[in-house]
């Protein structure tokens, strides 16, 4: 299986096997040479998960965060011998690298994307993949153009636990359903926050990168940093990744189904 096969079908595995648990053609290999080379871009929270679950499936040779603490921390946990950068630009121009994985925050997924694309590698990059409707017209041209292969991670689509609750819909468990709600929550709102200084081991410029340049707050670099408009588009733009998912198990009630 080659690196092109291999993100063709991984969106079709359950999330708990989408790295851990290789197809069996990937866990017949036999030389290094075999295996891909892979750089992973922004190593906090998601972005190591998903460098973690790609040991299976080759080496993680270099790694790129704007924080150097992450950046260090990350190269003792996943390859001491591996290559770290702060610019991104200077790992995607390495011409050893089969695929990028890109988990930085949202704001930078459609440009890291088309960047990746445009030097010839093949992407995993974490859901949301663009921010805007332009965003998601641009990396289709980009794909179109280079040939290269974007595989968007929404892992809870094809969770079995999801696909479970569809089929039990389908095949009436629930009885007759006349109604379906899902809950999501609201947007937070809040404010004025306190700002800080970066600390001299956190590039803030290069992370904001297209946001709009404001002061360094604690929740931007926490998990809350999807709440901010600025760089994602608050709690309902969180969940436009998650909210298919729920609705997935109601799309078993066929051309009928309840609203």
């Amino acid at each position: 299986m080659n690196r092109r096969q291999f993100l063709a079908v991984a969106g079709t595995l359950p999330a708990a096997t989408w790295f851990a648990t290789p197809p069996a053609p990937a866990a017949q290999v036999k030389s290094p040479n075999d295996r891909w080379r892979i750089g992973a871009i922004g190593l906090r929270y998601q972005g190591s998960v998903i460098t973690r679950e790609a040991l299976a499936f080759g080496d993680v040779v270099a790694l790129c965060d704007v924080d150097r603490h992450v950046r260090e921390q990350a190269r003792a946990s996943f390859n001491s011998a591996a290559t770290i950068y702060e610019d991104y630009h200077d790992l995607i121009g390495r011409k050893d690298l089969d695929v990028v994985l890109i988990g930085a925050p949202d704001h930078w997924h459609a440009q890291m994307a088309i960047d990746a694309c445009q030097a010839g590698k093949d992407v995993y990059v974490e859901k949301p993949l663009t921010l805007t409707i332009a965003e998601g017209q641009a990396i289709g041209r980009v794909v179109a153009d280079t040939g290269r292969v974007v595989q968007v991670g929404t892992w809870q689509r094809h969770d079995a636990r999801f696909r479970l609750a569809a089929e039990m819909v389908k095949a009436g468990r629930l009885g007759t359903v006349k109604r379906v709600q899902i809950v999501l929550g609201k947007n937070e709102a809040g404010g004025p926050f306190e700002t800080s200084t970066p600390p001299k081991n956190l590039n803030w410029n290069r992370w904001l990168g297209p946001a709009p340049l404001v002061p360094l707050h604690p929740r931007t670099l926490s998990l809350q940093f999807s709440l901010l408009v600025r760089v994602r588009g608050g709690r309902i733009d969180r969940h436009r990744g998650t909210s298919p998912r729920h609705r997935n198990v109601g799309s078993g009630l066929g051309p009928d189904r309840p609203r």
